[in-house]
Parts: C-alpha cells; sequence; structure tokens
C-alpha cells in the first residue's frame, strides 16, 4: 500500500468481532488529499479510512473501489461498490468519514447500511481515530 504503511491503524469491529481488515487512518489534509491515488492497488484485506470526508471519486486510481460512509458515531450510512477508476463518485451528505478498500468487501464481512460499528478498544490492539492527525 505504499506510502500506507506508515500511517496509523484502525480496528473496528461488529458486535464484538472484528472486522478482519487492516484500515489505515487518513485525517491529515494531505493524507485525505492524496488518498489511493498513486498508492497502487490496495491488499486483499487493506482499506482506508478518510476522516472527516463525505464524498470520494476515483481520478487518478488503477482500480476499482468500494467507499462505505460513515457517521461519527460509526453507523453505516450508505455503501457503494464497485466505484470503477477513473469516472466515479459517490457522496453521502451526511457522513463523516469513508472507508475505501476493494469492491465486495461489505458484502464478505456481512455489512449492511443501518449497521453500527465500534472502535475495538485499546487492549485490543486499536488505534485511536486522534492518533492520526
Amino acid at each position: 500500500m505504499g506510502f500506507m504503511t506508515k500511517r496509523p491503524r484502525i480496528q473496528l469491529e461488529h458486535e464484538g468481532h472484528a472486522l478482519d481488515m487492516e484500515i489505515a487512518l487518513c485525517t491529515s489534509f494531505w493524507a485525505r488529499l492524496r488518498g489511493l491515488v498513486l498508492s497502487g492497488p490496495l491488499g486483499a484485506k487493506d482499506g482506508i479510512l478518510l476522516a472527516p470526508c463525505n464524498s470520494v471519486h476515483t481520478l487518478g486510481m488503477s482500480e476499482a473501489i468500494e467507499a462505505v460512509f460513515l457517521s461519527k458515531d460509526l453507523q453505516i450510512l450508505k455503501i457503494s461498490s464497485p466505484l470503477k477508476p477513473w469516472r466515479s463518485l459517490s457522496g453521502c451528505r451526511r457522513a463523516w468519514g469513508v472507508i475505501e478498500w476493494q469492491p465486495g468487501h461489505a458484502l464478505r464481512l456481512g455489512l449492511r447500511e443501518g449497521m453500527q460499528l465500534k472502535k475495538r478498544s485499546p487492549e485490543q490492539g486499536a488505534t485511536s481515530l486522534e492518533a492520526g492527525r
């Protein structure tokens, strides 16, 4: 994932079960601006969380992505998939953040709109959202 390997991570869970994903935090202006552009393809269990953010595009991307729009309390508001490279735009006015990962991950993980995610507690290995600032 290129520059993403140096980004802080967050681990999310649903109903006490960790999502089997490595999610890098992009909370600074420059990290959000760059996002996945020119980063190369995402690995099978890689994703990024852009926050604050309520819309994404695929200009400059080499592969399709899936976008999971989250409220500030990590409720899933919208899932957009697949967003094709160089020609897709998606947004959710109420969103606080967006997870980008390979298309199909939400389905594989059993995620649906309306579900409530949680950050894993520090003793379970999670990184704070504030760590990416």
